[in-house]
C-alpha cells in the first residue's frame, strides 16, 4: 500500500504526470497499430517539448504565488457535514435539472428527432447552418447549469465519506449529466472526460493515503459497470455513425448542394438567410425518407478493405501485425477497425500538430470559440452577422484538419496565435501549480477541485486543451464556483452548529 501511495503521489503531481502523458503518447504513435508515417517529427518533438517546458514553468510560478499570498488560510475551520451535504445537494440538483433542460429542449421543443439531427451533423458538421432548428430559453438555462454534474461526481468520490442521506444519492445520481450530454449530441468524449474525472479522484485519494473509493453505496462495482458500459457503447456508436453516414450520404450531398444554392451571392463561407433555411419539420421527413431506403450494399470485411477504408478516411494504414493477424483470423475485421478507430480517436492528434505547423499561416487567432464549444452556438444565434465561426471552418478546412483533434498545443495555437498559445499554456501551468500547492498544503477545497480538473485535463491533452473537452471551459467554472461556495462556507462558520463541532474537535485533542 505504501508504494502505491508512492506512486500515486508521483502521479498525481501535475508535473510529473504531463511528462509521463506525453512521452507514452509520442511512443504509442511511434510504435503502435496504427502507422502515422513520419510521426513523432522533429517538429512535433519540437513543439510538444516547449510546451511542456512553458507547462513547467508556469507550474513553478504557481506554486510560488500559493506559498506567499494564500498559505495563510491553512487555519481556517472545518466545514460541517450538513453544510457540505447541502452544498453537494445544491451542485447535484444543478447537474440533474440541466440536463433535463437541454434533454428536454432537444428532443420535444426543437422540432425535429433529436438522435437523428445530431447523427446527421456528426457525419455533415457544416449543415448546422442550412437546418432551421427552434431553441428556447430553457436549453440556454440548462448549458449553465449541467457542468455541475461533473463537479458533484467528483465531490462525492473526494469527500463520500461525510456525505450521506439524500446528497449521496444525489450526487451518485448526477452521473446522468455526462451520459445524457454525450446522448443527446451522439458523441462520447462526455462520459470519457467524466471517466477520466473519476480516475483521477481516485488518483488524488491514494495520494493522500486514503483508499481509492468511499467505503459503502458498492462504487467499485458501479465503476466497473460504468466503465464497461462506456466501452460498450463507444463500439455501438462508432458502428451506428458509421452505417448511418453511408446510409444518409445521398441525402447529405443534396443538403450541400441546396446550402450552395440558397447562400447568398458573391459572399463566400456565408450560410442561407433564416427564411431560406431547410425546416426542422422538413429535415424530419427527409432522414425518414432516407432511412426506408434500400440498405447499403454490405463491403468486404477483408485485411484489404479495412486497409483500404482506413486510407480514404484517415491516411494511415495499420502496422504489418495488424494485418497479419487479420489475414491469419486471429482478429475479426470488425473487432480490428473498432480497436483502431479507438486508437485513432486517441492518438492521432500528435500528427495534427505537424500538420498545424505547416499551416500556421492560414490561421487567425479565434479567441476561444475553437475550444469552447458553446460560444459557437451563441455567435451563431445572437450574433448571426459574426464570422467566425465560419471564418474558423474555413480555415480548418484549409488545412484539412476539420473534425481532427488538434492536441493541447494545437488548439491553443489555433485559438490565441502564437504569443496567445504561450500565454494560455503558461497560465494552464500556473493553475495547476497553484492547486498542487494547495492541496498538500491545505485543506481547502477549491485547489483540490482544480487540482482534479488539471490533472483530467493533462490526461486528455493528447486529444484536445483544458477548455476543448466536451465544454469542459463549463466544467471549470462550476468547479471553480463549487469550491468557493465550500471554502466560503468554511469563512462563515461562526454559526451555532460549526462553533459546537470546533469546540468537540478541541476537545478531543
Amino acid at each position: 500500500m505504501q508504494r502505491l501511495t508512492q506512486l500515486a503521489g508521483g502521479l498525481s503531481s501535475p508535473a510529473i504526470l504531463i511528462l509521463v502523458i506525453w512521452c507514452a503518447a509520442l511512443f504509442s504513435v511511434a510504435v503502435g497499430p496504427i502507422d502515422y508515417p513520419g510521426q513523432p517529427s522533429i517538429v512535433v518533438l519540437t513543439v510538444v517539448g516547449s510546451g511542456i517546458a512553458l507547462f513547467l514553468l508556469g507550474y513553478g510560478g504557481g506554486r510560488v504565488l500559493f506559498v506567499r499570498y494564500f498559505s495563510r488560510q491553512v487555519e481556517m475551520p472545518p466545514l460541517s457535514r450538513r453544510t457540505l451535504n447541502r452544498i453537494v445537494i445544491a451542485t447535484s440538483l444543478f447537474g440533474i435539472v440541466g440536463i433535463a433542460l437541454v434533454a428536454l429542449d432537444r428532443t420535444v421543443l426543437s422540432g425535429v428527432s433529436n438522435s437523428a439531427y445530431s447523427e446527421l451533423l456528426r457525419c455533415a458538421p457544416g449543415l448546422v447552418d442550412a437546418i432551421s432548428i427552434k431553441r428556447t430559453p430553457l436549453l440556454y438555462a440548462g448549458y449553465a447549469m449541467f457542468s455541475f454534474g461533473f463537479v458533484s461526481v467528483v465531490l462525492f468520490l473526494l469527500k463520500g465519506e461525510e456525505i450521506t442521506g439524500w446528497a449521496a444519492a444525489l450526487a451518485q445520481l448526477s452521473i446522468v449529466s455526462p451520459v445524457g450530454y454525450a446522448v443527446l449530441y451522439s458523441g462520447r468524449m462526455p462520459i470519457l472526460f467524466v471517466l477520466v474525472l473519476i480516475a483521477v479522484a481516485i488518483l488524488v485519494r491514494l495520494a493522500q493515503g486514503r483508499p481509492p473509493l468511499p467505503r459503502g453505496h458498492y462504487l467499485m462495482v458501479k465503476t466497473v459497470a460504468a466503465i464497461g458500459l462506456f466501452a460498450v457503447y463507444s463500439s455501438a456508436i462508432w458502428a451506428s455513425r458509421q452505417n448511418f453516414c453511408i446510409q444518409m450520404s445521398p441525402l447529405i450531398t443534396e443538403l450541400q448542394q441546396e446550402m450552395e444554392l440558397k447562400a447568398p451571392s458573391g459572399v463566400a463561407n456565408k450560410p442561407p438567410e433564416t427564411d431560406e433555411k431547410i425546416t426542422a419539420t422538413d429535415i424530419s421527413k427527409r432522414i425518414a425518407g432516407a432511412r426506408a431506403a434500400p440498405p447499403p450494399e454490405q463491403k468486404s470485411t477483408s485485411a484489404d478493405a479495412v486497409l483500404a477504408m482506413m486510407l480514404e478516411a484517415w491516411n494511415v494504414k495499420p502496422r504489418g501485425y495488424v494485418i497479419s493477424a487479420i489475414e491469419s483470423n486471429r482478429l475479426s475485421a470488425r473487432g480490428a477497425m473498432i480497436g483502431l478507430s479507438t486508437y485513432f480517436y486517441l492518438t492521432h492528434g500528435v500528427r495534427t500538430i505537424d500538420i498545424v505547423w505547416h499551416a500556421r499561416d492560414k490561421f487567425t487567432p479565434k479567441w476561444g470559440v475553437y475550444e469552447i464549444g458553446v460560444l459557437s452556438p451563441l455567435l451563431r444565434v445572437f450574433f448571426p452577422n459574426n464570422q467566425q465561426v465560419e471564418a474558423l471552418e474555413a480555415e480548418l478546412k484549409s488545412a484539412m484538419i476539420y473534425g481532427f483533434f488538434p492536441t493541447v498545443w494545437g488548439a491553443a495555437f489555433i485559438d490565441f496565435g502564437l504569443i496567445g498559445a504561450i500565454i494560455y499554456i503558461l497560465i494552464w501551468g500556473v493553475v495547476a501549480g497553484w492547486s498542487a500547492a494547495g492541496n498538500k498544503r491545505c485543506d481547502l477545497m477549491t485547489p483540490l477541485l482544480l487540482l482534479v480538473f488539471v490533472l483530467a485535463s493533462i490526461l486528455l491533452s493528447v486529444v484536445q486543451g483544458p477548455l476543448g473537452m466536451a465544454n469542459s471551459a463549463l466544467v471549470l467554472v462550476s468547479t471553480v464556483v463549487t469550491g468557493f461556495m465550500i471554502d466560503f462556507a468554511r469563512l462563515r462558520s461562526g454559526s451555532p452548529e460549526d462553533a459546537g463541532e470546533l469546540q468537540l474537535k478541541g476537545s478531543a485533542t
